[in-house]
């Protein structure tokens, strides 16, 4: 399995697509990129169906992400390049994400993020809030945030916590200067991914 091969053929056969390592997603996001992860390994590649809210702060993860189960790896000498993008195409989770037109909307990725396994995580919630405030759903945003000051302050990292305190502030004073926080980080997150 050659790499370079793959991506090459990937980009050939889905127009408009864009390429970062391995993630391979829409150039036409708007703030959720989704797409497909291919987790080169040893033995093999992963297949992941993954999402990633550009204003998650602390950068590119897969806390929004599934690796797929069921025929999600491929093992190293079993498929040409060809044959692993032709998998790769013929996912129908892919090809909902990879088809023209922004693949997830911020309303549809903030309920998909409510219930999700990710809640589990304090960041998520921090992820949530953000995304209410780019929404400008301003009060839910704040009583997200001041749960997260009540139940779960001490589970967050110091860059969370930063953050936590950053766009409450800024929602009590000015919540337009909370979105503006907020897109900051969005374009930080398109620059990283080559889409800025």
């Amino acid at each position: 399995m050659n790499k370079r091969s793959i991506a090459r053929l990937l980009c050939q056969r889905v127009d408009g697509l864009a390429q970062s390592g391995g993630y391979f997603f829409r150039k036409d996001c708007d703030l959720i990129l989704q797409g497909v992860l291919l987790e080169y390994r040893p033995t093999g590649v992963y297949l992941w169906q993954f999402r990633f809210p550009l204003f998650d702060a602390f950068g590119e993860n897969l806390l929004y992400s599934n690796r797929l189960e069921d025929g999600g790896f491929l093992a190293k000498g079993e498929f040409d390049d060809a044959q692993v993008v032709e998998r790769v195409l013929a996912r129908p989770e892919f090809a909902e994400a990879l088809r023209p037109g922004s693949p997830m909307s911020l309303d549809s990725f903030l309920r998909y993020l409510e219930g999700s396994e990710a809640m589990l995580n304090p960041h998520a919630h921090l992820v949530l809030a953000s995304g209410w405030v780019l929404a400008e759903e301003f009060a839910r945003a704040r009583d997200t945030l001041e749960a997260i000051f009540s139940e779960m302050l001490a589970r967050l990292g110091k860059r969370d916590e930063e953050l936590c305190r950053s766009l409450l502030g800024r929602l009590r004073e000015d919540p337009n200067a909370a979105v503006a926080l907020l897109k900051e980080v969005v374009e930080r997150n398109r620059q990283a991914f080559g889409i800025g």
